[in-house]
């Protein structure tokens, strides 16, 4: 595929927030428990019992399920650029407010709406808004929200990774 074909159907940049829905404090003492038996059982090599393995592996599998089960995924997608601009424009700093590159109060939650690809209308989300997330929850979504659409390089890959071995 070529550099043209690449740039010109290269989707929009995602990324998944894992919205708590339920409480996962026992299922996280259960993971716990499976991992390290696991981790004993892996030390122990060959002489492991392996009957024991074998059940360590499903109750593994098994607390990672109902961990999964807490959480429902939230996909954001990016805005188009321009359409992001747009909406930093309709959303300017205010005069006399720690405001730098938009209102603080209104540009999060206006680009998350934006973001959120979800079969919830508008209206749905605002009650969640309201009545569900935690300030936290709140902050975390509209951060994420505004990173899928900044598009800052992956700052994990080592310099020079693209470079061709000689």
């Amino acid at each position: 595929m070529s550099l043209r074909d690449r740039l010109l159907h290269r989707p929009r940049p995602a990324d998944t927030y894992p919205l708590r829905i339920d409480d996962d404090t026992e299922i996280r003492k259960e993971l716990e428990r499976v991992r390290m038996l696991g981790r004993l059982l892996q030390l122990q090599g060959e002489a492991a019992d392996e009957s024991a393995v074998r059940a360590a592996k499903a109750d593994l599998a098994a607390a990672e399920t109902a961990m999964a089960a807490c959480y429902e995924p939230v996909v954001l997608r990016a805005m188009p650029p321009d359409a992001f601009e747009a909406l930093i424009g309709e959303h300017k700093p205010r005069p006399d407010s720690e405001d730098k590159v938009w209102n603080l109060d209104t540009f999060p939650r206006a680009v998350l709406w934006e973001c959120i690809e979800s079969d919830l209308t508008e209206a749905e989300w605002d009650q969640v808004w309201r009545e569900v997330l935690s300030n936290g929850e709140r902050v975390e979504l509209c951060n994420a929200a505004i990173r899928v659409n900044v598009r800052v390089p992956d700052s994990t890959l080592p310099k020079g990774w693209t470079q061709t071995p000689a």
